[in-house]
């Protein structure tokens, strides 16, 4: 289908929900910045060298081992709170799970859509890096099994995990399941089909249950319940930490979780560089690098769809790949540089954690501000029926919230300084690896190598849709942005279309 029509057919769904903002031409706004993007990549690259290079001259990494997390303070949620907390998350699954099987199949009008993509994916990995590990509150599906593990027990059933849960298989399945999810919200068509989600959701929820009875719950959410796993990760760098079960909680400073004494193993690793790497992926398929080289390859092919959900895959497959193995090139000569320790990639990986929080914050915030302002009339008919419960159903969906002023310096902001705290983690590991302060010196050049490239690879991903260079003739200042995906109309036309808002990059000169 013609990407304009398709544009067309996405801005009228937008529009026949959200009438007034048809005259607002937030898609038509401009932003030229003040220099070329180029002296801003080049700015934040020094940025995150100066830093290492002030890090390394003023502040000897520590020679300890390890240090523990420092407690700033501690205390206990009331019983009251976290029940009431786990029921209404319960209650918010079972509701999202029947709006999507028996609610209108319109995106824009269905709950399931807006709450999973926007408010769950996007908001809960903020709040999880910035505020708290709000999952182990939320789970749904921990709280489900409790209370049936709680009912059997009750009734005199008590049965002991089927199998044990093997060592070895660590946390692969977590990573797997990841790429799975991934691949739902990047690559499969009709992803915002509300019917298609609730079916999602159930079969997960099978799956979980299931591996949570084979081999007990804790163990499960440990290695296998990719949310706990992935949500966790963000949440080492928050500063409010919940226990397993949610009744206690203690207040640490920013990042203080990141700084381990126990290196991570091998499907850890993997599960933090899938995470950098997928969402890498995602801003690289909003380029138009990306657009002209699918369309390029999709000239002349009889189904251009299913042809490009393949060019997708693979992409998807081989961003994290490369990430890995770049980040193994890294680690080895870092070794051949300082030697080390065993497990050298272990102690270092969780140093990318604050660049994919950056990331996850640069590149999803124009989606969460403009697209998660539909959870507001959804909520009141959250099935599409025409209800009106809480009296926001009228509520209209301002584009405009966020210029793209604000979201270019947003990004940049996070990015420099999601990898100024990357390099003092990468700093404060590399004084735990090596006993010696030279070595520990030696050791960090690679990995500000990897820093600083990523600094500005990064940056210019998150360019391209708010960012046009100049090109001669007066047409271009009229050209809109193309989207490459092939998918049809859906909420995700917010955050490739409308969000960016259409930057235009321009010389000191013009």
């Amino acid at each position: 289908m013609n990407k304009k029509i398709m544009r067309a057919i996405a801005g009228g769904l937008v529009f026949a929900f959200t009438p007034e903002i048809a005259n607002s031409h937030a898609l038509a706004q401009r932003y030229d910045l003040p220099l070329p993007l180029s002296y801003f990549l080049v700015a934040a690259g020094v940025v995150v060298a100066a830093t290492f290079i002030i890090l390394s001259l003023a502040i000897p990494p520590p020679k300890r081992p390890g240090v523990k997390a420092q407690v700033i303070a501690s205390g206990t949620v009331p019983i009251i709170l976290v029940t009431t907390v786990k029921t209404l998350s319960v209650a918010l699954l079972i509701v999202i799970i029947l709006a999507g099987l028996f609610g209108n199949q319109n995106p824009f009008k269905n709950l399931a859509p807006v709450a999973v993509w926007v408010i769950w994916w996007v908001g809960l990995g903020l709040v999880s890096a910035f505020v708290c590990n709000v999952w182990t509150l939320l789970n749904p599906f921990s709280t489900l099994f409790d209370l049936a593990e709680s009912l059997l027990t009750r009734r005199g059933f008590r049965r002991p995990p089927w199998l044990a849960y093997p060592r070895w298989l660590g946390a692969w399945p977590a990573c797997g399941l990841f790429f799975l999810f991934a691949w739902l919200e990047l690559v499969a068509p009709n992803r915002d089909v509300p019917r298609n989600i609730a079916i999602a959701i159930l079969i997960y929820s099978g799956l979980t249950f299931a591996c949570f009875a084979v081999f007990g719950r804790q163990a499960w959410l440990r290695g296998g319940e990719v949310f706990s796993v992935v949500f966790g990760l963000f949440a080492r760098f928050a500063p409010l930490h919940f226990d397993e079960r949610g009744s206690r909680w203690v207040i640490r400073p920013y990042a203080a979780a990141l700084h381990t004494d126990q290196p991570l193993d091998a499907s850890m690793i993997a599960c933090t560089l899938a995470v950098l790497g997928t969402v890498t992926v995602d801003g690289f398929m909003e380029t138009p690098l990306w657009a002209a080289t699918s369309e390029r390859l999709l000239v002349g092919a009889i189904n251009r769809q299913h042809l490009y959900m393949v060019l997708a895959s693979a992409l998807l497959l081989a961003g994290p790949l490369l990430l890995a193995a770049l980040y193994l090139l890294v680690i080895a000569m870092m070794r051949r540089l300082a030697g080390g320790p065993k497990k050298l990639a272990g102690r270092f990986v969780l140093s990318l954690i604050p660049i994919a929080i950056a990331y996850h914050l640069a590149h999803y915030f124009s989606l969460f501000a403009i697209a998660g302002q539909f959870i507001i009339p959804i909520a009141s008919d959250p099935f599409g029926y025409g209800w009106d419960l809480f009296g926001t159903t009228l509520y209209r969906i301002n584009i405009g919230i966020v210029d793209a002023r604000f979201i270019w310096y947003l990004a940049m902001i996070a990015i420099v300084i999601g990898h100024m705290i990357a390099v003092w983690l990468a700093h404060v590991a590399a004084g735990r690896a090596y006993s010696n302060l030279n070595a520990a010196r030696r050791g960090q050049y690679p990995m500000l190598v990897l820093m600083v490239t990523y600094t500005t690879l990064s940056l210019w991903i998150l360019a391209q849709p708010i960012v046009e260079p100049v090109l001669a003739g007066p047409t271009n200042k009229n050209r809109q942005p193309e989207a490459a995906s092939g998918h049809p109309a859906s909420l995700f036309w917010v955050k490739t279309v409308a969000a960016p808002m259409h930057v235009r990059e321009t010389s000191p000169n013009d």
